[in-house]
């Protein structure tokens, strides 16, 4: 019983101790911090030897994609060269649209501003097929198959996503029930389609 009993302490001890180790940890964002990047590339840029060597250049790589959510860097990067410069507009002009200010708001631009590009990507490949630019023949036909159903799921994603934002992005509606008897359920939806003229 004594055993027992001074194991369980030791592990309430160990447990404390490594809940005071996670408030440490989290209090001073140790790790992946962008402040200690952007620290770091301002204290280069202020050496005049290192301002255009391949450690600024890196450091500089590091930032752009640590901010993300505000240069788009990481998911121009994911799409063809061809398509960066018209993801990375796609994003901005989404995000003045809806105004977007939150993380979340802002990752929603870019995922309907990823799912737009796959579109236009899919829907290259399946009209240089039907141009007759690729020979027809069963396995050619078996990736087509596949790549129209790529082609329906972006287009949901890129549907979702917009459906997504608006949601966020709509102001809750003053309700008003002219009613002695109103029965409203735990999961009931009141749909506010606006001023009809």
């Amino acid at each position: 019983m004594k055993k027992k009993l001074a194991t369980t302490k030791q592990r309430v001890s160990i447990s404390s101790r490594s809940t005071k180790t996670q408030d440490f940890f989290t209090r001073n964002r140790v790790g992946y911090n962008p402040d200690k990047l952007l620290e770091e590339f301002a204290e280069l840029m202020d050496i005049e030897d290192k301002k255009d060597t391949d450690e600024v250049y890196e450091l500089f790589g590091k930032t752009q994609h640590a901010l993300g959510l505000d240069t788009h860097t990481p998911i121009a990067d994911s799409v063809s060269a061809e398509h960066r410069y018209l993801i990375t507009e796609f994003i901005q002009r989404t995000e003045e649209e809806y105004q977007c200010k939150t993380g979340i708001e802002k990752s929603l631009a870019q995922v309907i501003a990823l799912s737009y590009i796959r579109v236009i990507c899919i829907s290259k490949t399946m009209c240089s097929y039907l141009a007759g630019e690729v020979s027809v023949n069963s396995d050619i036909n078996d990736y087509f198959s596949i790549v129209s159903k790529e082609l329906d799921r972006a287009h949901r994603q890129l549907s979702n996503a917009i459906m997504t934002l608006r949601q966020i992005k709509v102001t809750a509606s003053p309700l008003h029930i002219k009613a002695k008897t109103a029965f409203i359920s735990q999961n009931q939806q009141f749909n506010d389609y606006g001023k009809e003229n």
